[in-house]
C-alpha cells in the first residue's frame, strides 16, 4: 500500500479574511431582514386585531340594526292588516274608509322603503363578508 502524498495548500490568509467578511456581511443582512420582517409582522398582526375589533362591533350593529328593522315591518304590517280589517268590518264611515286606504297606501310605502334599506344593509354585509373569505 502505498502512502498518498501529503499535499499542501496554502490559502493566503488576506483571502480567508476576504471570505470571512463577506460571510459576516451576508449574516448580517439576513438578521436585519429578519427583524424587519418581524417588525413588518408586529404591525399586521396589530392591524389585524384592530380590524377584527372593528368587524365585532360591525356585526354588534348590523345585528341590532337588522333585528330594529324586522321590528318596524312587523310593526307596520300590523298596523296594515288592523287598517284592512277595519275597512273590510264596515264599521267606519266613508269618509274613515278613505282616510284608512290614505294611511294603508302611507304604511306600504314605508314597509317599503324599511325592506329596501334592509335588503341594503344585508347585501352590503355579505359582500363584506364574501370580501373577508377571499382574503
Amino acid at each position: 500500500m502505498e502512502i498518498p502524498h501529503k499535499i499542501n495548500i496554502r490559502i493566503p490568509l488576506i483571502d480567508i479574511d476576504e471570505r470571512f467578511f463577506k460571510i459576516q456581511e451576508l449574516i448580517d443582512i439576513k438578521r436585519q431582514m429578519l427583524l424587519d420582517k418581524q417588525k413588518k409582522f408586529k404591525l399586521i398582526s396589530k392591524q389585524n386585531c384592530f380590524l377584527d375589533t372593528i368587524k365585532n362591533d360591525y356585526m354588534k350593529y348590523y345585528t341590532f340594526i337588522h333585528k330594529q328593522k324586522q321590528d318596524q315591518i312587523r310593526a307596520l304590517e300590523l298596523l296594515n292588516n288592523y287598517i284592512k280589517d277595519l275597512t273590510v268590518s264596515g264599521k267606519l264611515s266613508k269618509h274613515n274608509i278613505e282616510d284608512a286606504k290614505i294611511e294603508q297606501k302611507k304604511i306600504l310605502k314605508e314597509l317599503k322603503s324599511i325592506k329596501k334599506g334592509l335588503d341594503s344593509i344585508i347585501d352590503d354585509t355579505n359582500e363584506i363578508s364574501n370580501n373577508d373569505n377571499k382574503i
